[in-house]
């Protein structure tokens, strides 16, 4: 297991030479704005859906992971952009990529953020805890 932590993922909608190694996957994510020397991970996928590598730095190296599917190819990607570009994916859904699971994300659920109990109107607490009444 890899010791680094992600702080953003990026998947390259677009096609990349995979005899490029460090230098021109690192070029190709500088490219897309993202910095891997910073912690964030490009992903890359092979014309024939049939390969991915990533690109990830943790502050000493960097990493390039490759995965190659044998028994078949992702079905994630339909066609590739014309021009260089990147969508932001989650952990999530980069854990998914390297298992090979297909996945399609329409719109993402906004983030839960909990109750401020500073907030609370005075009417609906009893002796100063925080339990509403009851209504009968």
């Amino acid at each position: 297991m890899l010791s680094v932590k992600i702080r953003r993922v990026f998947l390259a909608r677009h096609r990349v030479d995979f005899r490029k190694r460090f230098d021109g996957l690192l070029a190709e994510a500088f490219q897309l704005g993202a910095d891997p020397y910073e912690g964030d991970c490009v992903l890359f996928v092979k014309r024939d859906h049939t390969q991915l590598r990533a690109i990830v730095g943790d502050g000493v190296g960097l990493y390039l992971i490759c995965r190659r599917f044998e028994g078949g190819c992702l079905r994630n990607l339909a066609v590739f952009a014309p021009q260089p570009g990147a969508a932001e994916i989650t952990t999530a859904e980069l854990s998914l990529l390297l298992e090979g699971a297909s996945f399609t994300v329409h719109e993402r659920a906004q983030a839960w953020r909990g109750q401020d109990t500073r907030q609370l109107d005075a009417k609906s607490c009893v002796d100063g805890h925080d339990n509403p009444r009851k209504t009968d």
